[in-house]
């Protein structure tokens, strides 16, 4: 027996081994597939990075290791983000966050709220994008790492940017971006991007709130800063200039800053739409300038390159919409498997209980069967009380409504035997009601028995060859007496003083 249970374990020992080293190997290779979907996200190649992010993902529901779950979750929703897909990019930033990983790591759980902030911006929902920012920065108002620094710098401007172009609020827009400056102190400018951020943001709040030169101040800023640092990807900071300059209707240097833009995001950056936008505000400038010619040919550059933005995000679309329901049919065999296994686990159980059940019930067979023959015995006579038990309760509740329809009868003939016929069939009533005003004389208790077998004032007066008048008086005196309520009535009264009321 115990080289049996030896034997048992060290098989189970091995499997086990292999089981781990087989998940190691899994897991290596979602990291492989994670970094591959980080380095086409750097290289805004958004289609590969959604393909890698969904093997990597389906690989780590199988694994069910919550990191790898989550960060795959995390480069879905980021692909599908960039792809202009905001509810599905929303619904993959939501599972992120409800994996154990996510909760326990602050810094990842504080992404995923930048993912979802942002799709809110997609969706026109600014106010609740504003919400998820503000959430951030009050979970790491305390934190003073650099991480920490670097998100809250990001926060401040994307809020001081949020009040100028969505709320049209200078005032607390500039409060958010003096929070930003505080922030910006504590890291070095070496780390250009935040500071060309909110020069850029700061700048176009100074132009909104009409304060042309400090909004060309920080304009200027941010193109010096990367000038300094040699970062050749400048169509952002030529586009600010170039609606400086328009705004000043200085539409010659406009022309001149748009145009260095364009070249510049050919040059760097593939997204058609914002091509789009700068062939539009080519157009608009020759527009200005009076040259129509080039207006109207920066017009129709605007418009193809809008229709080819179209066309490619509608074919991105499809794409992924593809990716994600190839990913939602993954999840359901996967659900369908775990569900053929418990079915098979609960099978297998089913099986070893009736096989110990039958081996029970074996040991003492013709005990067990004398014991049914007993119960059986005893079913067919509880069969046969409850049969009789049911005849004599059909009987009795034909004697009841016989004896009924007779005391109707003789309260109908007004047969002098009426009264007593009642008392024999009601022999509680009158007891009943002289506890209650012992002074009832026949006559009254006779009027209370028609009220209670329900006859109204005009039968009872028929019946007993008397006037109406003369019975509704009666019936009021009585009312005085059990002190009856107006809405009150006389009948349902006495059914319930005598306990019968549910038989009428």
């Amino acid at each position: 027996m115990l080289s049996f249970i030896r034997k048992n374990i060290l098989l189970f020992l091995i499997l086990m081994s292999g089981f781990l080293f087989c998940q190691d190997q899994q897991l290596k290779e979602i990291d492989t597939l994670l970094n591959k979907a980080q380095e086409k996200a750097i290289a805004f190649k958004t289609l590969k990075q959604l393909e890698y992010a969904k093997k990597a993902n389906a690989l780590a529901l199988k694994t069910g290791n919550s990191e790898r779950i989550a960060k795959s979750y995390q480069q879905l929703s980021l692909a599908l983000f960039m792809l202009q897909l905001p509810k599905q990019s929303l619904l993959y930033a939501q599972k992120g966050m409800e994996e154990s990983y996510t909760k326990n790591n602050k810094l990842f759980h504080l992404q995923l709220l930048g993912l979802k902030a942002g799709n809110y911006d997609e969706l026109n929902l600014t106010s609740q994008a504003a919400k998820e920012r503000f959430k951030i920065i009050n979970i790491i108002k305390d934190d003073s790492d650099d991480s920490s620094i670097i998100s809250k710098v990001a926060l401040f401007t994307s809020l001081g940017a949020h009040y100028t172009i969505d709320k049209k609020n200078t005032d607390s827009a500039f409060v958010y971006f003096k929070s930003a400056n505080e922030q910006l102190k504590k890291i070095p400018e070496k780390n250009y991007f935040l500071y060309s951020d909110y020069y850029l943001y700061l700048g176009d709040t100074f132009l909104a709130a009409k304060k042309a030169d400090s909004a060309l101040y920080y304009f200027e800023k941010s193109y010096q800063l990367k000038q300094k640092y040699k970062i050749p990807v400048l169509y952002t900071e030529y586009t600010f200039l170039g609606n400086y300059y328009s705004e000043q209707k200085q539409y010659t240097k406009a022309l001149d800053f748009y145009l260095k833009g364009l070249d510049n995001i050919k040059k760097y950056y593939n997204n058609l739409s914002d091509h789009a936008d700068l062939y539009q505000k080519i157009s608009g400038v020759y527009g200005k300038l009076g040259d129509k010619k080039q207006q109207t040919e920066y017009q129709k550059y605007y418009s193809d390159t809008q229709k080819k933005a179209l066309e490619l995000k509608n074919k991105n679309i499809d794409y992924a919409l593809n990716v994600i329901l190839k990913d939602k049919s993954d999840e359901f065999d996967q659900a369908q498997r775990k569900n053929y296994i418990y079915i098979s686990i609960g099978i297998l159980l089913l099986l070893i209980f009736f096989f110990f059940l039958y081996k029970l019930l074996n040991k003492d067979l013709k005990h067990k069967e004398s014991m049914i023959s007993e119960v059986t015995n005893s079913l067919q006579n509880r069969d046969e009380i409850i049969t009789q038990k049911n005849h004599e309760t059909k009987q009795l509740q034909q004697k009841v409504n016989d004896s009924y329809q007779e005391v109707i009868d003789l309260a109908k003939n007004n047969d002098p035997a009426f009264y007593f016929r009642f008392q024999e069939v009601y022999p509680e009533f009158q007891k009943k009601l002289l506890e209650i005003s012992p002074s009832l004389r026949t006559t009254e208790l006779i009027l209370c028995t028609y009220t209670f077998l329900g006859f109204s004032i005009k039968d009872i007066a028929d019946y007993t060859f008397k006037s109406v008048n003369t019975v509704r008086n009666r019936k009021q005196n009585l009312r005085k007496k059990f002190d009856l309520q107006t809405e009150e009535d006389m009948g349902i009264w006495l059914r319930n003083l005598t306990g019968l009321n549910s038989q009428y």
